[in-house]
This record gives structure tokens, sequence and C-alpha cells, in this order.
């Protein structure tokens, strides 16, 4: 391997690596770039694979690629990258299990908090709570309303994450029952600041539509439609 590929450096596996993690190449096309280099092991992580090539070709390469991706920065998945795992799903280039292992990589302590390890929030709740949740039941239809948030311009994270949460129906019946308790009980918070804790990091002074909500109390019936305007808010 060494005489074939005397060219490449330890920058380039990196740069593949990063490419990977952050989303901006599948495994199938790292795959295919990396035919003549790493031995056929679709079953296997890539940057594992990567890594693992670098240490056989070079052990400098090895410490190199550990220096560059021990520090989060640059190794999480991006909204771009995301867009692009999304629009390879749909185009049947990746499989879900491909979506969700990328999208899952990094691993949480038990004591971790996950708010924070990405620049982007939605992006973040998508990978660490979102996608391992519903990957199983989620349609095309859903990941293309998915993606259509995704593409879109951001406004507010919180909406993000809630319009999210909506593209799931047991999670719009959900919150439509925690909605309508607080409507019924506005004096009393506690059960709808653990659901909103719980599922978005967030309580009822910090949820985005909380006035909007106040101002149909009298008026319940229109519950349904202030969801549906918070499912597609986002988009």
């Amino acid at each position: 391997m060494k005489d074939k590929l005397p060219y490449i450096t330890s920058t380039y596996f990196i740069s593949l690596i990063k490419a990977y993690l952050q989303g901006h190449k599948t495994k199938p096309e790292i795959l295919a770039e990396t035919a003549d280099l790493l031995p056929p092991a679709a079953h296997h992580e890539v940057s594992q694979l990567l890594t693992a090539a670098a240490h056989q070709m070079n052990d400098a390469f090895y410490a190199d690629i550990v220096d560059s991706i021990q520090h989060t920065s640059g190794t999480v998945p991006t909204r771009k990258g995301l867009i692009h795992h999304l629009e390879a799903l749909l185009n049947k280039q990746i499989s879900v299990q491909e979506l969700l292992d990328w999208a899952t990589w990094y691993t949480l302590e038990e004591d971790q908090l996950s708010a924070g390890i990405m620049d982007d929030f939605a992006v973040e709740y998508f990978c660490f709570d979102f996608l391992p949740a519903h990957h199983a039941e989620l349609t095309d239809a859903q990941f293309r309303q998915v993606l259509q948030l995704f593409r879109a311009i951001p406004e507010n994270t919180l909406k993000e994450k809630i319009a999210l949460a909506l593209i799931i129906d047991k999670e719009r019946q959900h919150f439509l029952y925690f909605l309508r308790s607080f409507l019924e009980q506005p004096q009393h918070t506690d059960a709808l600041n653990t659901y909103l804790m719980a599922k978005f990091g967030m309580d009822h002074r910090s949820f985005p539509y909380i006035q909007e909500l106040l101002a149909i109390q009298s008026q319940p019936e229109k519950l349904e439609a202030l969801l549906e305007k918070a499912r597609l808010s986002a988009v």
C-alpha cells in the first residue's frame, strides 16, 4: 500500500474523516473514493476504517489524525451535511441505517448534556433525539418534511425542534394533551414544564408559542391549528 500510494499524507485521511463526520460525504461516497485504499468492509464505521488504513500506512499518520479530531470542532454533523445525507437517503444512495450510523456516531456520556456539542441545536436535536427515537417509523414523505425544514433559513432553533417533533403523529398527540391540560389549568405548569424540558430542553417561559397559547385559552378548539402553524413555521 505504501509503494502504490506514496503521495498520500495524513492530511488526506483527516480531510476524509472530517468530510464524513460533518456529513459532506456519505459512507458510499467515501468508500467509492478510497476503493483502491481501503479493504472491502462496508459494515465498519468509516472513520475507524480510515484511521486503521492511515495507521497501517504510517504510524505518524495515526498520531496526526488523533491530534486533529480529538476536539469536537469540525468533527460533528452540520446542517449542510445533514441536508446532504437526507438528499442521499431520498435518492436511495444510502439506507436509513447508514443515516442513523452517521448521525449518532458521537456517544454521550451518562452525565453529559447534549446541548452545545454542535453549533446547530436543531441538527443536534435531530441526531441525538429525533432520529434515534423515530428512525424505524419515518416514511419517505416524513423524511422529505425533515429535509424541507433543514433547507429553510433557520428562524428560531426552538421552533425548529418543535416542528421536527410534530412530524410524528404520536408526538403531536402528546403535545396536544399537555397543552390542553395547561389551557384548562394555566396556573399549574409542572406537567407542561416536565414535558417540554424532557422533550426540548425548555420550560413554558421559553416555549416560543406561549403568548399565542394563552391567547386561545378560551378557545381550545384552536389548539390544533396552532400546532399545525408550529409544524409549518420552521419550513
